[in-house]
């Protein structure tokens, strides 16, 4: 059996070994500086996040707008007879150089009337979108509100201020259509995106041939 000289080990404290671990200073800078590392570590991945959101919000917005813009300018090129509504006088006239947020033409996509001429289509700007109606048949004459459906995205918000411009009718030139497009993509104040587009639609002239 073998004993031990508590005598000598008592008077040689130097000798211990010292047991391995972290003092309580120790562990509490460590935290600290771990804190700080991960705090800026998730600022920056939520900037990333944010980042993403943005681009995807706005990259959403403009093939949307374009997307519409696209089918609008395609009909309006080979239409006639554009006017644009006037709120003061109620009613619709042939130019609107100030812009108006409501347009009726005879659209290629609407059926015949009785006169044989190509029916109206109207596109108006409201409740922060765009909105189509294309005069078919009996039950389709655009008169009812709930005849207009949207053309663009929830996602996507279309301001007041956007209007369309109808140029040169029934001054024996060539008529123009410009449209003008303001608004915003994100429902989240911080991802939220703004925008501005304008395109512009000239008339198709046709030319009559006689063989």
């Amino acid at each position: 059996m073998k004993y031990f000289n508590f005598k000598k080990i008592i008077a040689c404290p130097a000798k211990l070994k010292r047991s391995g671990g972290f003092t309580l200073v120790e562990m509490m800078v460590a935290i600290a500086v771990f804190s700080m590392v991960m705090v800026t570590a998730t600022s920056a991945l939520l900037n990333v996040i944010d980042a993403n959101n943005k681009a995807i919000s706005i990259k959403t917005a403009i093939n949307n707008i374009t997307f519409a813009l696209e089918g609008i300018s395609k009909d309006m090129r080979v239409g006639s007879d554009y006017s644009c509504y006037d709120s003061i006088s109620s009613s619709f006239v042939g130019s609107c150089p100030s812009g108006g947020s409501y347009i009726q033409y005879r659209s290629q996509r609407a059926d015949l009337g009785v006169d044989n001429k190509r029916k109206l289509a109207y596109y108006k700007i409201e409740e922060g979108q765009i909105k189509e109606c294309i005069q078919k048949g009996l039950l389709v004459d655009c008169s009812n509100p709930l005849d207009f459906k949207a053309i663009t995205s929830i996602d996507v918000h279309i301001d007041d201020t956007s209007k369309f411009y109808i140029l040169g009718t029934g001054m024996g030139t060539q008529p123009r259509m410009i449209v003008v497009i303001s608004g915003s993509a994100g429902s989240k104040e911080k991802t939220k995106t703004y925008f501005d587009l304008q395109t512009g639609v000239s008339q198709v002239t046709r030319v009559k041939t006689t063989l």
